[in-house]
């Protein structure tokens, strides 16, 4: 029974990997966006990408013709249709490590890239892993946009009403009163969301709120649960499995879905079986 259920699940794996590999084609449609936590030279993490692989990666970028774009751009991509430059790809670090000034931001610079940083503001400038304000408006003078990742990293689903508008709003303001810059876009903490905090979102003034569901964006998804690819987890293979995650975004988020069902299901054992590159 056992063997059979393995051969059950093999064959749906494969089933899968093989359609993701055949819609590999969507990458021609779809804009990547990155998603990135901590790059250092030291720290070994899952959220932590080593400087010499980050530095290759945006090498890769460059030399392979893509262009980084602003939150505003994609925006305007995804509600009016307005062209973006070839090979088109956005940029992103959560919570507002201090490393994405010291290590980051040089190699960003190097290559005449904008990125965009999402900050949890109550963490800025009181513990010492985290971006002073100094810096954070610095990086905002020099191409590197600056979004909320909400006040103090609270899960959103489970607030009420009052603590979630606390938490959206607040982050929003102090970016604003920081930076002397509208902060129009979001990256929920975790990822999770549902309707109330889709809601409050855009009653809180954002234009457009990020997951960290792997795929690509594409024209007519919606702007405030804009796709992003995480470039974390694992500090070996780190080039190989950013060229996968990068080229085969849709293949990544199957994979990572199957795998969740599975544990849903009760077969934890077997969704340990299931490689994510």
């Amino acid at each position: 029974m056992k063997n059979r259920i393995l051969t059950i699940i093999y064959v749906i794996f494969c089933f899968i990997l093989i359609i993701g590999l055949w819609n590999i084609r969507e990458s021609k449609e779809g804009i990547p966006v990155l998603n990135y936590h901590q790059i250092n030279p030291t720290e070994k993490n899952p959220l932590t990408v080593p400087t010499s692989d980050f530095a290759a990666q945006m090498k890769y970028l460059e030399e392979n013709g893509y262009h980084t774009i602003s939150p505003d751009e994609l925006q305007d991509f995804l509600v009016d249709g307005k062209e973006l430059p070839e090979k088109p790809i956005l940029i992103t670090f959560d919570d507002g490590y201090a490393d994405n000034y010291e290590y980051a931001y040089p190699i960003l610079k190097e290559h005449n890239m904008k990125a965009t940083i999402f900050l949890v503001s109550d963490f800025m400038g009181r513990f010492e892993n985290y971006l002073t304000w100094d810096k954070v408006y610095e990086m905002s003078e020099n191409q590197i946009y600056i979004g909320s990742h909400t006040l103090s990293h609270f899960e959103l689903t489970p607030l009420d009403q009052a603590e979630l508008v606390n938490q959206l709003v607040g982050g929003k303001l102090a970016v604003e009163w920081k930076t002397f810059k509208f902060c129009e876009y979001i990256a929920y903490p975790g990822g999770f969301y549902h309707q109330m905090v889709l809601s409050e979102v855009k009653k809180a003034g954002y234009k457009g709120g990020f997951t960290v569901y792997n795929d690509y964006v594409r024209q007519g998804d919606d702007p405030y649960t804009i796709n992003r690819i995480a470039i974390f987890g694992s500090q070996h293979f780190v080039m190989p499995r950013f060229w996968i995650r990068l080229h085969m975004a849709p293949v990544v988020g199957r994979l990572e879905r199957f795998r969740s069902k599975l544990i849903d299901a009760g077969y934890p054992t077997l969704a340990e079986l299931i490689f994510i590159p």
